[in-house]
């Protein structure tokens, strides 16, 4: 049986609209795609979803999605995408694609057993946490790594992602774990990574809410450093410079807070510290010092 094709009038529908799948939703129709049907866990919250998409209907039940449209995105949690996979009826001759960045593609094995094309988009971009107000405008410039056996869908995929103004990157299933832990390690490790430092300031009688005000700037023109300089130029600090005494207070500082901050603080610099090194200002003799110091905070208890 010869491969579908897919194009922009192909029909579309999203199973689980919340934050992601919402904001994809709303992009796609802004794109010219034809979103036709859209589920949430309410029809109540499918109707609000799909007010505002001109060519959707609201849908209670998946089955409905996949019956009206021949693109499915699954954009439940990644818990349910398998549950999903296996209860509905899918035909050939469709495609049936999760959103997720951890899961396997063979967790929509059902759907392929039953003809469909399937494959995996994920974008590597957060979303606002209050799912009726849309991150569409969210996509611009964003990576989206997509896994797929199918040329016909990837063709399609690699389309929509440059319709939605963002990068293309081809996804081996061998390659998801690291891909999806380094995502982890730049975003949800990086807002802890935030509070941790927040903790520092109960030291100094102020509140966790007035740390984030003072640090927010910095951590926002951090990343725009990142992105205009890369690494290891947007590095700064005591660990390019090499300066011992200013670790040796430090470590002190952390440790005062608990063995968790400090061996986070101790882990990170160790880690890193080959990075500031390929800036050529840390000498031999501060780097050696630097890392005796911080496997010694490793090893504290």
């Amino acid at each position: 049986m010869a491969e579908a094709n897919f194009d922009r009038s192909s029909p579309v529908g999203f199973i689980g609209t919340g934050r992601l799948g919402g904001s994809l939703a709303v992009a796609m129709d802004r794109a010219g795609y034809q979103v036709v049907a859209v589920q949430r866990r309410t029809i109540a919250a499918a109707r609000e979803l799909a007010a505002r998409l001109p060519t959707a209907s609201p849908e209670a039940d998946p089955q409905a999605v996949a019956d009206a449209a021949d693109v499915v995105f699954i954009t439940t949690p990644d818990g349910a995408i398998g549950p999903v996979a296996c209860a509905v009826a899918w035909r050939s001759g469709q495609a049936v694609v999760h959103c997720s960045g951890a899961s396997a593609l063979a967790v929509l094995d059902p759907a392929r057993a039953a003809g469909a094309a399937t494959g995996g988009m994920h974008p590597m971009q957060t979303f606002p946490t209050d799912p009726s107000h849309s991150g569409a405008h969210r996509l611009a410039g964003v990576t989206f790594a997509v896994e797929t056996e199918s040329a016909a869908l990837r063709d399609w995929l690699q389309s929509l992602v440059r319709d939605f103004g963002g990068r293309y990157l081809q996804l081996r299933a061998e390659d998801r774990p690291a891909y999806h832990a380094s995502a982890v390690m730049a975003c949800g490790l990086l807002a802890g990574l935030v509070g941790l430092s927040a903790e520092m300031w109960r030291q100094m009688g102020r509140t966790r809410a007035e740390a984030i005000t003072a640090l927010s700037p910095l951590v926002s023109d951090t990343a725009m450093q990142i992105a205009k300089l890369g690494v290891p130029g947007a590095l700064t600090g005591p660990y390019v410079r090499g300066d011992v005494e200013t670790v040796a207070r430090h470590l002190e500082a952390v440790s005062a807070q608990g063995h968790d901050i400090a061996h986070a603080y101790a882990a990170l610099a160790l880690a890193a510290l080959p990075l500031a090194n390929e800036q050529g200002m840390l000498s031999e003799e501060a780097r050696a010092e630097i890392e005796s110091m911080l496997r010694k905070a490793l090893d504290a208890r």
